[in-house]
């Protein structure tokens, strides 16, 4: 989701590459809620450890067949248990509070994220993860060693808890911030003369990843956290096989080759409810939307049925764009498959649903989408 209704069309058209744009730098404001007290008070972690990962039989492990016919109806979730290879930890704190400090507009510390950014130092290649390097904080960098507590929590959970769920507005953590976390452990990691410093790092970025996807809100946040798991496994592949570690580099191995196909199902789920190239700009130079029946029919299953959260969301975006400027007939069917979310069981499906039928589409929103050369 986005900043805007507009915006949000663009992100879903361009899914599959919603990483490479955050690694660009790109961050999407919106409204903050909760947050806005001009007094900085730094959160205390409770105390948590991390258990041992899980014995792995490795005579029982599975490469997952993402590519057969039946994963089509899959969750997109790891089949590997991911407690083999770094299990949470056990906190009982909500860590999103307080990665919701650093977020943009309004986070508290949000100064403190981006004057973190100016401390970033050039790291050197790290296979796969960056072969032409990266920039990382300093291995003792105050705020990288705030955050490790952070990420030993059992729990982050963004929305409603911290963030409110607005449709198209949704507020989004500051990813770039976390990106950045996550790099600066991966090279910590790397450069760890012991083994064992070398993993705690490299877990911590797999744990970040795992509590990034817990919420099943966002796409973005979604793919990101995706991303830091597969960085991880690939990090601790790459350590374990020099270390002659065969064992714990299969596990790895395993858990890394999961990322892309995941990856790329999240693109196909996305194209399937694409409703981009059926806007049209009319004669009074206003967009319309004139979505087949078989496209609406996948866009209102995705939003009823979709076993991910996030793909019913977005389709429910779509929806909403399909009630402002579809035609009669299909803005009818649009608005009475957003009334049966509206009384969802799930109550972040409840709330977008809600926001859908509650927010019309603005003048200024309907122009962008309107003077899109590619919807003339």
């Amino acid at each position: 989701m986005s900043d805007t209704s507009s915006r949000s069309v663009r992100f879903r058209v361009i899914g599959a590459v919603a990483v490479v744009l955050v690694l660009s730098g790109t961050l999407v404001a919106g409204a903050l809620r909760g947050l806005g007290s001009p007094a900085v008070t730094h959160l205390s972690p409770p105390p948590a450890t991390v258990p041992a990962p899980k014995p792995c039989d490795l005579s029982a492990l599975e490469f997952p067949c993402w590519g057969c016919l039946w994963a089509e109806k899959w969750p997109l979730r790891y089949r590997t248990d991911l407690d083999m290879l770094a299990p949470l930890g056990n906190g009982p704190a909500n860590a999103a509070g307080w990665f919701a400090e650093f977020a943009k507009p309004g986070g508290r510390r949000y100064a403190e994220a981006e004057a973190a950014m100016g401390r970033r130092v050039p790291h050197g290649p790290i296979l796969p993860i960056a072969p032409k390097g990266l920039d990382a904080l300093p291995p003792d960098d105050p705020l990288l060693l705030e955050a490790e507590p952070w990420c030993d929590q059992a729990t982050m959970r963004f929305y409603p808890e911290v963030f409110a769920v607005r449709g198209g507005q949704t507020q989004l953590p500051n990813n770039l911030f976390t990106v950045t976390l996550a790099r600066s452990w991966i090279a910590r990691g790397t450069d760890a003369a012991n083994l064992d410093d070398a993993m705690a790092d490299f877990r911590r970025v797999i744990r970040l990843g795992r509590l990034l996807r817990q919420d099943d809100v966002v796409l973005i946040d979604d793919l990101l956290g995706l991303s830091y798991i597969r960085w991880g496994a690939e990090a601790i592949y790459d350590r374990a096989r020099k270390e002659g570690r065969t064992d714990l580099a299969l596990l790895a191995a395993v858990v890394a080759g999961e990322g892309a196909p995941q990856r790329h199902l999240t693109a196909a789920r996305m194209t399937a409810i694409e409703i981009t190239p059926y806007l049209r700009q009319s004669a009074a130079e206003v967009p319309e939307l004139d979505v087949p029946e078989t496209r609406f029919n996948a866009i209102s299953e995705t939003a009823i049925s979709c076993p991910d959260r996030r793909f019913r969301l977005e389709a429910a975006l779509d929806l909403r764009l399909i009630a402002a400027l579809g035609p009669e007939a299909r803005r009818t069917s649009a608005r009475g498959v957003l009334d049966r979310l509206a009384r969802d069981p799930d109550p972040i499906v409840a709330a977008n649903a809600r926001w859908c039928l509650a927010t019309p589409v603005a003048q200024e929103e309907s122009k962008v989408l309107g003077s899109d050369p590619r919807y003339q």
